[in-house]
């Protein structure tokens, strides 16, 4: 029995109280006679006495106990009857410390993101009952098999009353379809992760409640589905008064203006016969699905994002819109939208709309066909001619240009400026054109042309060149000449795999932005970019659920001083093995994460789980210190005093002297004042400034000077031929001493040969790293090699 529950925690389920924060410290004890003998601990030292006064029930530690083991407050949790004889304490620094629900989350996420752990958890449901939120085990079809104390008691009913049932006795029946098509979907999807869902659930007296479910599907160990564990957050009861009015009192009042009411996930709830009059639609065909269906295609992606970014930020937006009646027509309306929330969490929105077609009917027109900046046609005419062309089955090749940087002109002038190079670039672009030829600005600064004739690649290619030189001459504005760098992405119709004029638009949108990527001019779709961008799109989707779902791993790669042959350092190292795809580089997926905006996520992911190794190793005697890649857009974003990564450190009781962020040299040559000052607070705060992969970028030492660094990387490519390279060796010893006399230490990477360390042992280098040493190695390999490790050996010099 001992060794069953050693096991259970001494592989994750003890270290992960204390990692997700549920607890300061953790102890498991055995029951001998009368008193409680320590088994295994986390956070805090074994104790080596036993421990009197416990009762064998749940209980908060006496004063006196707490003070015993050094702790402000505690509890503790009997593991019977799951494994009779053994109980739990849970230790914090401060007294009076609750059991934090949020705390406990985290810990479930962590045992259900990982299907062996899932396994070992749900055969032992008695031990869940410890968790304080409610859990339900259900069928991948959605039946009860088992409840733990706290569903049963948050929503009123007995074991014996959900036990087979289906879980839509708990579920409001409007969220019943979406609950059913997501238990689908994880059934479906294996590898997926966790999912979450905000619904209403019913308590047993009929009251309805909001929470929020995170469902997890354990697999069998062939990797069927086998049940759904389930766990509800946040059940608070549904009150309409704080929601502002009853939906029949909102339509009420909104009589001679259309009105639409939507829930938190945007779908239709209801619509006032006003809304039937102005669009043509009923109600009925309305219900249940999303204001989109309104979208005229006049606006284009930065009009909505905007929209969307003031709802979030103020709560409302308003202005004018272009949308579609049913019979297809375009019409203008003035629209306010109003955001409902209920304790802080959005309910419902509502939108209120009037007609205004009757106005402004010239302005109708020409917005139906021009575009009003530059005359040319505008995106809604370059859609209706788009299809048109492909109805024709003739050939032809679509092309969209983009302004590269565009908003520079903007920023660094005004928009009057914008505007006149966008006019500028429509005649430079027309210049070019024959006669069949048809241009189109579909965005802010996006041209599109379709150009009839073009069969081959080549003659494509060709073209865009041919479009590309209008713009290399300088633009003659501002009293000054200006120059405008574009970027063109095509396709051509008909090709292999496009199917309507939908699905052409977006592969000239995948060149264009894989020419975007590789910075390249010009880009052409084919079978080949069409893998890449879908293996892209399916690495943004997954990359963000495994950030999420701890999908992501760690390892440590040693750094040895060069002096004494002994570790000191470690460089944290994120790696992705993904279910289907096996192992993803962090070159491919760390530049995915910046496209998606997850790269701030990523690098927090990645400095909680440094620190949080780092300080189990500094327990077990190993005083190393950490090296943590940050990127330059997480870097820029930090606020200027250090304080949200400073923080991290502090809560993993670490001292920041054993921190050091690696930046890479592109963040330096900004010559950014705002940077300078972010870094010499984290210097001051104890941390230390590495410069990563020295000498691949721009290879510049001036602003070695102008920062106050205290590591330099030097990049393998630099040693790579060495020795043997008189070239090579010359340029890094160049290198060596000037860093060196500006007081920094140096760090060579890339080490892999012992003729290598050889040469580097005659050379003014403080730290060594390479695969001599070690690979990068899990903290489950790299424990056993520190223990064995003897030390790098320096051979002799003259």
């Amino acid at each position: 029995m001992e060794s069953k529950v050693a096991s259970w925690f001494n592989l994750w389920c003890l270290d992960q109280l204390v990692e997700q924060q549920v607890a300061d410290g953790a102890l498991l004890c055995r029951l001998q006679g009368e008193v409680w003998q320590p088994v295994l601990a986390a956070g805090i030292a074994l104790p080596e006495a036993a421990l009197q006064g416990l009762r064998k029930e749940r209980q908060p530690l006496r004063h006196r106990q707490c003070r015993a083991l050094q702790a402000g407050s505690g509890y503790f949790l009997s593991l019977a009857p799951c494994y009779p004889g053994y109980g739990l304490l849970l230790l914090w620094q401060r007294r009076d410390r609750r059991l934090p629900a949020t705390s406990w989350l985290r810990l479930f996420r962590a045992i259900f993101s990982q299907h062996d752990r899932a396994r070992i958890a749900t055969r032992s449901p008695a031990l869940l009952n410890h968790l304080p939120l409610p859990l339900l085990k259900l069928s991948p079809t959605g039946t009860i098999l088992w409840s733990n104390h706290r569903l049963q008691q948050s929503l009123g009913f007995t074991p014996a009353e959900l036990e087979g049932r289906s879980v839509s006795c708990l579920t409001h029946a409007a969220d019943w379809p979406d609950t059913l098509r997501l238990y689908q979907r994880l059934g479906q999807e294996p590898g997926q992760g966790m999912a979450t869902l905000e619904k209403r659930y019913l308590h047993k007296s009929g009251q309805v409640f909001w929470g929020c479910m995170h469902l997890a599907l354990v697999p069998d160990e062939q990797g069927r589905p086998d049940h759904l564990i389930g766990l509800l957050a946040g059940l608070e009861p549904q009150r309409q008064d704080e929601i502002g009015f009853q939906t029949s009192q909102i339509l009420e009042q909104f009589r001679p203006e259309g009105l639409m009411i939507c829930d938190a996930s945007t779908r239709i709830l209801a619509v006032n016969p006003a809304f039937e009059r102005i669009t043509g639609y009923t109600a009925c065909e309305v219900i249940g699905r999303f204001p989109s269906m309104l979208k005229s295609g006049m606006h284009d992606r930065e009009f909505y994002q905007a929209m969307n970014a003031a709802l979030r930020e103020r709560g409302c937006w308003q202005g004018e819109v272009w949308n579609r009646r049913k019979n297809g027509q375009v019409y203008p309306e003035f629209l306010r939208i109003s955001t409902l929330r209920q304790r802080g969490r959005v309910r419902q929105y509502l939108a209120v709309f009037s007609d205004i077609s009757h106005v402004k009917p010239a302005e109708q027109r020409q917005l139906a066909e021009e575009d009003g900046l530059t005359g040319l046609a505008n995106r809604a005419s370059f859609h209706r001619r788009l299809s048109q062309y492909c109805r024709r089955r003739e050939p032809f090749a679509l092309m969209i240009l983009d302004i590269n940087n565009f908003r520079l002109f903007n920023n660094a002038m005004n928009h009057r400026v914008g505007d006149r190079v966008l006019r500028e670039v429509a005649v430079r672009l027309q210049s070019r054109l024959r006669g069949g030829d048809f241009l189109a600005r579909i965005g802010s600064d996006e041209f599109a042309v379709l150009v009839p004739g073009i069969v081959q690649h080549r003659q494509a290619r060709i073209f865009g060149k041919h479009l590309l030189g209008a713009l290399k001459r300088p633009l003659h504005l501002a009293e000054q000449h200006l120059y405008v760098d574009a970027t063109l992405g095509g396709a051509l119709w008909p090709g292999t795999e496009e199917e309507d004029a939908e699905s052409l638009l977006q592969q000239a949108e995948q060149a264009l932005f894989d020419a975007k990527q590789k910075k390249q001019p010009l880009a052409l779709y084919d079978s080949q970019l069409n893998r890449f961008q879908s293996r892209r799109l399916r690495l943004q989707h997954e990359l963000v659920e495994a950030i999420k779902q701890g999908g992501l791993s760690l390892h440590y790669q040693p750094i040895v001083a060069a002096e004494t042959g002994g570790i000191t350092k470690l460089e944290a190292l994120v790696r992705w093995q993904h279910p289907g795809l096996g192992y993803i580089s962090p070159a491919e997926f760390v530049p995915v994460a910046e496209e998606c905006g997850m790269v701030q996520a990523l690098g927090d992911w990645v400095l909680n789980r440094a620190c949080a190794d780092l300080r189990r190793l500094h327990q077990a005697g190993y005083a190393l210190d950490m090296a943590i890649n940050r990127s330059s857009l997480e870097f820029q974003s930090l606020g200027l005093d250090g304080g949200e990564w400073l923080s991290v450190i502090q809560q993993h009781g670490l001292s920041p002297r054993h921190i050091i962020f690696e930046i890479t040299e592109s963040l330096f040559m900004q010559g950014n004042e705002q940077h300078l000052e972010r870094i010499r607070a984290l210097r001051e705060a104890g941390c230390r400034i590495a410069i990563d992969d020295f000498g691949t970028g721009y290879s510049a030492l001036n602003y070695l000077r102008a920062f106050p660094i205290d590591l330099v990387k030097i990049d393998k490519s630099f040693i790579d031929h060495l020795p043997g390279n008189r070239r090579d060796g010359l340029l890094l010893e160049g290198i060596l001493r000037i860093i060196g006399d500006l007081g920094m230490s140096v760090v060579i990477e890339g080490m892999e040969t012992e003729a290598q360390a050889a040469y580097l042992a005659a050379q003014p280098c403080h730290y060594l790293q390479g695969y001599l040493i070690a690979r990068p190695l899990a903290i489950r390999e790299l424990l056993p090699f520190l223990e064995s490790y003897g030390g790098h050996s320096v051979p002799d010099t003259d």
